[in-house]
């Protein structure tokens, strides 16, 4: 879960390239299209999923909503964030990796990403 916008490309590219190397599979909303609305595909997405990294950068509030369905359906949460600000008080009790959006910190996020993921699909 992300917002969408030019300004988050390179994450995504991240986050799919993280997942690639796992040979996991690392979906998005705009890569399915089941349903007539939207939000049946992202309930669906997230219903099938083992693991759901949401990415909380710019307090988007479609990402927060999707973070509570994540929660409410018990899977497993990678928060990540730009700016530790962007964390709202509700989840700051939650883990998050925070990651700058240039190249190293980019390649950081990659890192420390894989490392929890291998974690919690190992479960």
């Amino acid at each position: 879960m992300m917002p969408f916008g030019a300004e988050y490309a390179d994450v995504w590219k991240t986050l799919k390239a993280t997942a690639e190397e796992g040979s996991w599979l690392c979906q998005r909303a705009d890569d399915i299209w089941e349903d007539s609305v939207l939000v049946n595909d992202i309930v669906g997405l997230i219903a099938r999923s083992k693991v759901v990294i949401c990415d909380l950068s710019g307090r988007n509030a479609n990402v927060f909503y999707e973070t509570g369905i994540v929660h409410t359906l018990g899977r497993e949460v990678v928060l990540i964030t730009q700016s530790d600000s962007d964390v709202p008080f509700d989840l700051r009790h939650h883990r998050y990796i925070r990651y700058l959006n240039n190249s190293e910190g980019l390649a950081a996020l990659k890192r420390g990403l894989m490392g929890r993921l291998q974690t919690l699909i190992a479960r």
